[in-house]
């Protein structure tokens, strides 16, 4: 994938899953009385919410950084890629509980939020792990040749 599409993926994505989590949050909680929403369904979504927004604020962070590290050795390039796929990894099952919440019967308006949230994050999963895939699993001679690629193009 190309370095700056990545990139951008990566911070946009990672900024709405952050906003949308926080009025996840928000909502759940202010309109409490108006959704008839469970304790035990309200805990469950702040928990999410807050792991939301602990993986979009790591997101940010990685993005951001990331120019500084695709100008240094391949080897820190693969630390990169490593790093951010066993993050992705440990946030997978988020998504699995996060899906548990389509079961229970919720107001229609946490519904229609649940199914966006649901929607950026598979799509900034499948970025990260294009990206995972391509700097780490892909074939060295190819991975060289696309990171000189995207040198040249963006850092000379």
């Amino acid at each position: 994938m190309d370095y700056k599409d990545f990139r951008n993926g990566l911070l946009s994505l990672s900024s709405i899953l952050a906003l949308f989590s926080t009025t996840l949050l928000i909502s759940s909680i202010a309109l409490k009385p108006f959704i008839a929403l469970e304790p035990a369904d309200r805990d469950l979504i702040v928990i999410i919410s807050g792991i939301n927004i602990l993986f979009s604020v790591y997101c940010l962070i990685e993005g951001l950084y990331m120019k500084n590290i695709f100008k240094l050795e391949e080897k820190n390039i693969r630390k990169f890629g490593k790093r951010i796929g066993i993050i992705s990894m440990l946030y997978f099952p988020n998504v699995i509980v996060f899906c548990s919440l389509f079961i229970k019967e919720l107001h229609s308006l946490l519904k229609m939020m649940l199914f966006l949230l649901l929607a950026i994050k598979l799509l900034l999963l499948g970025i990260i792990f294009k990206e995972v895939y391509d700097l780490v699993f892909k074939n060295p001679t190819n991975r060289k040749f696309d990171l000189e690629q995207n040198r040249k193009l963006y850092f000379d």
